[in-house]
């Protein structure tokens, strides 16, 4: 009887790479199709709806846009408002960033963490303690009142300005924490060399230090001023009372106004302005950048020169001390001396002092609804998007799979452009069941996870693409060498290295996720609430006490996330 041959050792290892690859061509497959249903469909339907009347291809949307006089007023509100807080946030952020890094102003380590503080609080939620603080019956006001006798009060915080002061509030952290690495890392060659040659500190820093963190402040001052473009709590929470109102709000207005003619096709031209607006900011930051070299990081290792106080290290001290007390400690008190309170308005005391606040809030089913929707999208946005980024990233950096890099460069459009652009554009693409499976996302917490997804999934691609950089290619090579499959490689080589980024990416989704507005605001339905929305639902129906003790147990789970976050990833991650 005949012996068949078996296959040969060469047949072998070309059955096994044309397997891996297969299947390595099957995951980038299911990857395309996830990334364009969830990201690329939705924005070309946003797109497309806002060219769409009557089911015909129209500009129609836009002379809509640009003849309502609310609408360009809309437009201007929001340019004026976000370069007005732009400017004050880079002044405040830079100058605060040279301060804690550059001198030798006492409590430099201390300073340099809590002025990061506001960043982790959500921005509504900062308007609202600021509401508590400065507005009509907050206790700034009724102390003026009290101390006067008069009947009006000291500080009037809804409308523009209003807005403008708390976005720069909130919004200062990110030129600080932009520029606060390069001026602790700069090359001290440069400035020694001025020093030499008779320039004073003042003038060092003047003519050397500033122009070479141009590159670093023009970063910073863009990505505050998207982030303030695409912001919808703050001039929620300020502007609506006094009836102000930015690009947000509008469309936020024209979405939920179904008596308006084809709402939503308008809505979407809206949108259009805010993407335009992103795109050219951008442009502009990148024509600066190319007119000059900036080197502030040299090869070697250089610590800048500190620039002595003297006489002016407490005075410094001091202001800087009672800057972290009024823009950090005390809307943060108001806050929870409100919740604490038996009556809005009345200053806290022995008499008005009480715990029932926080046990009415959770006898609300839709306070444990909403802590549990949240606590559910935060776990699984951070899931998916760890798990998601991982596979992209990987694919890119180190599989270098053919168009990889055209699908990150992709996910980074709905972080890059405002919540409220992409939340439309998910409503858009869903409001109808998915032709294919005749399943309905719009009005269930599943458009929330895929918006949330969405949104953030670029964080998971860059953080794990960071880690992947960092192995050499040789340790999977060796272990393919010794008979490894690359998905075995990468389970024993590559997994266990880049488990500390895994976590860290998901982190910075679930964060973001759980105290999250702006798509939300949109996007949930009955049920479906989340706690970014019930706290700004009980904002708006007046419930003033129990939007504060909702807001207190808020903060305190950012707070607690953010320690929880350091301590993962010992100190690498996290503020």
């Amino acid at each position: 009887m005949a012996i068949t041959p078996g296959p040969s050792a060469l047949q072998v290892r070309i059955w096994r790479k044309v397997r891996s690859a297969s299947s390595m061509y099957l995951v980038w497959l299911a990857l395309l199709i996830v990334v364009g249903l969830f990201v690329a469909y939705p924005a070309i339907t946003l797109v497309w709806n806002s060219l769409l009347v009557d089911g015909q291809f129209s500009l129609y949307n836009f002379e809509r846009v640009f003849t309502r006089n609310e609408n360009f007023t809309a437009l201007i509100n929001s340019l004026s408002v976000s370069l007005w807080a732009t400017l004050g946030g880079v002044l405040i952020g830079v100058s605060l960033a040279w301060v804690v890094t550059r001198t030798d102003v006492p409590g430099r380590g201390f300073f340099r963490t809590i002025l990061i503080v506001p960043y982790l609080i959500p921005p509504f939620i900062g308007a609202i303690a600021w509401i508590y603080l400065l507005g009509p019956v907050g206790y700034v006001n009724e102390f003026w009142m009290w101390l006067t006798g008069s009947w009006d009060p000291l500080v009037r915080l809804y409308g523009k300005w209003g807005v403008v002061f708390v976005m720069i509030l909130y919004g200062y952290p990110i030129p600080y924490i932009v520029t606060v690495g390069p001026f602790s890392r700069m090359d001290a060659s440069l400035e020694e060399a001025a020093q030499m040659s008779g320039a004073s500190p003042w003038r060092t820093m003047r003519d050397i230090t500033l122009p070479l963190m141009m590159p670093s402040i023009f970063s910073g001052a863009v990505l505050l001023f998207m982030f303030l473009l695409g912001n919808f709590g703050i001039p929620a929470v300020i502007g609506f009372p006094d009836r102000f109102y930015v690009l947000t709000t509008r469309i936020y207005l024209t979405v939920l106004n179904f008596d308006l003619e084809a709402n939503l096709q308008l809505a979407a031209a809206l949108s259009m302005l805010l993407v335009g607006v992103a795109i050219l900011t951008m442009q502009a930051q990148r024509l600066l950048l190319r007119r000059g070299s900036y080197t502030v990081i040299a090869g070697k290792h250089t610590t800048p020169q500190l620039v002595r106080l003297r006489r002016w290290r407490w005075p410094v001290f001091a202001a800087l001390l009672v800057f972290v007390c009024l823009t950090t400690f005390a809307p943060i008190l108001a806050i929870v001396a409100t919740s604490l309170t038996r009556a809005y308005g009345i200053p806290l005391g022995a008499g008005n002092f009480t715990w029932d606040n926080y046990a009415s809030l959770f006898q609300l089913p839709a306070v444990h609804r909403a802590i549990r929707n949240s606590l559910f999208l935060a776990a699984a946005t951070g899931t998916v998007v760890a798990l998601l980024g991982t596979i992209l990233a990987y694919l890119n950096v180190k599989a270098r799979a053919r168009g990889a890099g055209v699908l990150e460069a992709l996910v980074a459009i709905p972080y890059a452009v405002p919540g409220t652009v992409v939340a439309l554009s998910m409503i858009l693409a869903f409001l109808k069941p998915l032709p294919i499976v005749d399943w309905a996302l719009y009005n269930t917490i599943w458009l929330l996870l895929v918006a949330y997804v969405a949104r953030f999934l670029v964080l998971g691609v860059r953080t794990v693409g960071s880690n992947l950089h960092q192995i050499d290619d040789t340790l999977e090579e060796v272990a393919r060498m010794s008979g490894a499959s690359p998905w075995r490689s990468f389970a024993d080589v590559v997994w266990p290295l880049i488990r500390p980024g895994l976590v860290a990416a998901w982190f910075l989704a679930a964060i973001p996720s759980l105290t999250e507005l702006t798509l939300s605001a949109l996007l949930w339905a009955v049920g479906n609430e989340t706690i970014g929305v019930l706290v700004y639902s009980l904002h708006e129906e007046g419930k003033m006490l129990l939007t504060a003790a909702l807001s207190v147990v808020l903060i305190i789970v950012v707070l607690v996330l953010n320690v929880t976050v350091r301590a993962v990833t010992r100190g690498k991650l996290g503020f």
